[in-house]
């Protein structure tokens, strides 16, 4: 899901202000951000958030097969959210993409605006539809039930973005990208989710007080 900047440089001056758009939206979502955690946790998060970030980044050099040869891998904001809280969960992976972006051109400099927004932003929000989906309630089934559905909704969402931001490169515009992105990675999302969830539910068995974020699903003031 990664936009490189050659498909944000076109012709369409459009294309130019839609990056730079996205570029601050995304910073003012950061800033929310960094301004919750700060509040939210007592102690530093700094270690945590270097672990993390270390494992979300192996894990997305892991692809699996989806159809007629495309590939898809984990993106982790949604496992990310529920590993650490929403707000830790977009810092740890913006900073996954800077890491990308800077090392190894996966994703482009003008384009990481946006890509901070498809992946960690969308990933890191879909903390609250788990919230909205658990209902405080404490049954494994039903936590399983929706980080599955909203990992595989934050792919597909992100897909969504995504494909509007690059329609100016195609001919046909949005017409084109759109359903591309989303017929894929409907599919790559239903990955990500059974991924997810497998891993918070063996994380929940084996090593439960890690999960800070299902702590803050029992709060109504996060």
């Amino acid at each position: 899901m990664h936009i490189p900047d050659g498909l944000i440089i076109t012709n369409e001056p459009l294309s130019i202000l839609g990056a730079i758009g996205m570029w601050i939206l995304s910073f003012v979502f950061l800033y929310w951000s960094w301004k919750k955690t700060k509040i939210t946790y007592s102690r530093s998060l700094t270690s945590l958030l270097g672990i993390s970030s270390a494992f979300i980044f192996a894990a997305q050099m892991i692809n699996f097969p989806v159809i007629f040869g495309t590939s898809g891998h984990l993106v982790g904001g949604t496992f990310l959210a529920i590993l650490l809280g929403p707000y830790a969960a977009i810092l740890g992976m913006t900073i996954v993409l800077i890491m990308q972006a800077v090392i190894f051109a996966d994703g482009g400099i003008l384009a990481f605006g946006a890509n901070v927004f498809t992946m960690a932003i969308i990933g890191g929000l879909s903390f609250f539809l788990i919230k909205l989906l658990m209902r405080n309630s404490s049954n494994k089934r039903r936590l399983a039930s929706s980080v599955f559905i909203s990992s595989w909704l934050s792919v597909v969402l992100g897909a969504l973005v995504a494909g509007l931001i690059i329609s100016p490169a195609f001919p046909g515009g949005i017409l084109t990208t759109v359903p591309a992105m989303l017929i894929y990675h409907a599919i790559i999302g239903i990955g990500e989710g059974a991924i997810t969830a497998i891993l918070v539910s063996s994380i929940q068995k084996i090593q439960p007080t890690v999960m800070g974020g299902i702590n803050l699903l029992k709060e109504n003031s996060i």
